[in-house]
């Protein structure tokens, strides 16, 4: 009894991170929201390495596999366990559902690296998961 609850509050919690990402506004190019507290950067200021990161992947729109590496699984859900849809090779990539940044889930081991980060892609119609270790913007 316990497991199905667990899955119908994962497969909820997925969704509703996915509806999130779909139905939010457009910010203006280059516009990151600060966070509560946060005081804005001087102008002229330049971008710290991870506003980089996050506008390099905003302005990709593609996810593919790290170079290096064989392949990407493509999962159902954004969790190491959850099961995989699909492979990204090298020279293959996906579009991005909504925005190419990460978004947090359950911890994975691939690619030589442990993370709980995860590109969300469009895959045939449905919003699938590649964990960022594997997986990079182009």
């Amino acid at each position: 009894m316990k497991k199905p609850t667990h899955r119908i509050a994962w497969t909820c919690a997925i969704v509703a991170q996915a509806l999130a990402l779909t139905l939010s506004a457009p910010a203006p190019a280059g516009a990151e929201p600060a966070p509560a507290g946060a005081e804005p950067a001087p102008a002229g200021a330049e971008p710290t390495p991870v506003e980089a990161d996050r506008a390099t992947a905003a302005a990709a729109g593609r996810v593919t596999v790290k170079s290096g590496w064989e392949l990407a699984r493509i999962r159902e859900y954004a969790r190491g366990d959850s099961e995989i849809k699909g492979e990204i090779k090298p020279g293959e990539s996906w579009p991005c559902s909504g925005g190419c940044g990460t978004v947090a889930g359950g911890h994975v081991h691939a690619c030589g690296a442990s993370s709980n980060q995860w590109y969300a892609i469009s895959y045939y119609g449905y919003v699938r998961y590649v964990s960022a270790t594997c997986g990079t913007t182009v």
